[in-house]
């Protein structure tokens, strides 16, 4: 009976502070918000000779004007134009990706994603240094399943950002790999309130205190193959969200959906510069946050809880705490 009578009371505490909550307004999604991430060039290896960032381009998913740009640079034995190898690749120094909200409509953020790589060749070309190759895209956002949508169509869900309150469940499809054969689905595989534990996470804007959201996909192969070529690859995508506002401050971000929608199949996000745990904290593989105007809460020192949506949080975990120790009392004791 006392179970269940903990259970009832946070169950109304969860109600009473979820009422009204808008879903952009918690996520700080509103008209001229921007938040820039990145991948920064590399100390110098032996010999000073920089380690280079990977990256693969799906010409099919490309915007028609940068697809049209890229075949310009392509020499006439590039695996591309060769062998009809559907990707392109190319390295670069550093990688900068951005999202800026265009208009908030009544449920729905018209988004612009951009990605920029400095320092680029093409098929191995260097010889060729692209400044500056800038892939952009307009997404549409529902806030409702906070999933992306083309012509009504949806193509993936959302993994800059999420509803701290409503994450993306195990099991769920985030987005496809496209130019496959067969299309591989990246699901959700875990989502944790206590990534990182009690450490801090450094990113190139400031460092995060805990807790932190953590997402991990399930991991995924991907294997391909035509006359004179082949691909393959896989692993585990890792996102980690700021707790309040469900932002991404850090990502490993080889494969995301928005990557897709730009036509980039992936990247290679294994940060050169800083890696694993200081005394500071834990420097995540990945882009990470690098520059926005989104006012996150607790940027001062103080970590006592300062608004009613921390409170929410809060208690909506002790809820789930309290519903696991029913469900271990049940099983033990049933």
């Amino acid at each position: 009976m006392k179970t269940s009578r903990v259970l009832i009371l946070f169950f109304l505490l969860f109600l009473i502070f979820s009422n009204g909550i808008n879903t952009h307004a918690i996520l700080n999604l509103h008209e001229g918000t921007y938040a820039t991430y990145a991948l920064l060039e590399p100390e110098g290896g032996p010999g000073g000779v920089k380690d280079l960032y990977m990256f693969i381009l799906y010409p099919e998913g490309l915007p028609p004007n940068v697809r049209n740009r890229l075949i310009g640079y392509l020499s006439p034995d590039s695996p591309w134009v060769k062998d009809g190898f559907p990707f392109i690749i190319g390295d670069c120094t550093e990688v900068f990706l951005e999202f800026e909200i265009l208009k908030v409509l009544d449920n729905t953020a018209s988004i612009n994603v951009s990605i920029t790589f400095v320092n680029t060749t093409l098929e191995g070309d260097y010889r060729r240094i692209i400044p500056n190759l800038t892939i952009w895209e307009v997404l549409d956002l529902n806030f409702s399943d906070m999933t992306y949508y083309e012509n009504g169509t949806p193509i993936g869900k959302a993994t800059l950002f999420i509803d701290p309150s409503d994450p993306p469940k195990p099991g769920e499809v985030l987005f496809s790999l496209e130019g496959l054969s067969m299309d591989v689905n990246v699901s959700v595989g875990n989502v944790t309130y206590s990534a990182y534990g009690n450490s801090t996470v450094l990113t190139y804007y400031r460092p995060f205190r805990p807790p932190h959201i953590g997402m991990t996909t399930r991991r995924f192969y991907f294997s391909e193959a035509g006359k004179n070529w082949s691909i393959s690859g896989g692993g585990r995508e890792e996102y980690t969200y700021d707790f309040l506002t469900g932002v991404m401050i850090a990502g490993t971000f080889s494969h995301s959906t928005e990557l897709m929608a730009l036509g980039v199949f992936d990247i290679d996000s294994m940060d050169r510069r800083i890696r694993g745990k200081s005394e500071d904290g834990v420097w995540p593989d990945g882009i990470k946050l690098y520059d926005t105007n989104i006012a996150f809460p607790d940027e001062g020192d103080s970590s006592y809880p300062d608004s009613p949506w921390r409170y929410y949080m809060y208690s909506g975990i002790l809820a789930l705490m309290a519903s696991l120790l029913a469900r271990w009392w049940k099983d033990g004791h049933g």
